[in-house]
């Protein structure tokens, strides 16, 4: 065993001597490998996974994640704050109501009804608009799902001072607020009777209605309040919809 182990130290030795000098580096051969194996790793990938790989690594890329993220944000926020909302939530955020409408929504719209016809005629029934046409104003006002107890789609401009069904003269009103659809009744009446009377012509009564109809009221009552007390507390008294 012993000449054994000297004969396998010296064959060793013979070919350190013999061998070693023609050899590179072990860490430059280790280097030449790494890359090698990196080399064959990156021809194996498909060129579209690399081009992706590179996109995802530019600067660029934190920025357009972030515009992304900041969108998803504000969409999220949108819908939360104008879509559709469960009844008791609706009751709750909008049981007031708009107090008046909104002009880029219900600007008015009347017909070519002159005093004459208006006054003549057989007053209009105010009949509440299809379930349909009702729906689609609760959704221009954000309010889908508004409990129909709480509001009145309303003509702005009154059907017996000539305005018409068109969605743009309708709106929800509410019947809660001082300011409410019972008051704006009154109002309706009022101007009626002095177009009739020929105390009013027929086109500033329409205007008056559809710029500010609070403001009217105030206007042709001489008050800062409306008259009709306890108003809010009148649930379908004065006006119900027809079956």
């Amino acid at each position: 065993m012993e000449q054994i182990d000297h004969s396998m130290a010296a064959a060793t030795d013979v070919y350190r001597r013999a061998f070693d000098p023609s050899l590179p580096p072990a860490a430059a051969s280790r280097a030449v490998l790494q890359s090698h194996l990196a080399s064959d790793n990156e021809a194996r990938h498909a060129p579209w996974l690399r081009d992706l790989t590179a996109i995802f690594q530019a600067p660029a890329w934190a920025y357009v994640v972030g515009v992304i993220l900041l969108g998803a944000l504000w969409l999220a926020l949108r819908y939360q704050a104008l879509g559709p909302k469960g009844h008791g939530e609706v009751a709750g955020a909008y049981g007031a109501g708009p107090l008046v409408p909104d002009v880029n929504l219900t600007p008015g719209a009347v017909g070519t009804m002159t005093s004459r016809q208006v006054c003549t005629a057989d007053e209009p029934a105010e009949r509440r608009p299809p379930l349909s046409v009702q729906q689609a104003v609760f959704h221009e006002y954000g309010i889908d799902g508004a409990p129909p107890q709480e509001f009145e789609v309303d003509h702005l401009v009154t059907p017996a001072l000539g305005g018409t069904d068109d969605i743009r003269n309708l709106w929800p009103e509410s019947y809660r607020p001082e300011w409410n659809a019972h008051v704006k009744d009154e109002l309706e009446d009022r101007l009626h009777d002095l177009v009739c009377q020929g105390k009013l012509d027929l086109p500033t009564a329409q205007h008056d209605m559809a710029t500010n109809w609070i403001s009217a009221y105030k206007k042709y009552f001489h008050t800062d309040k409306p008259l009709l007390h306890n108003s809010s507390l009148i649930a379908d008294q004065k006006r119900k919809p027809d079956s």
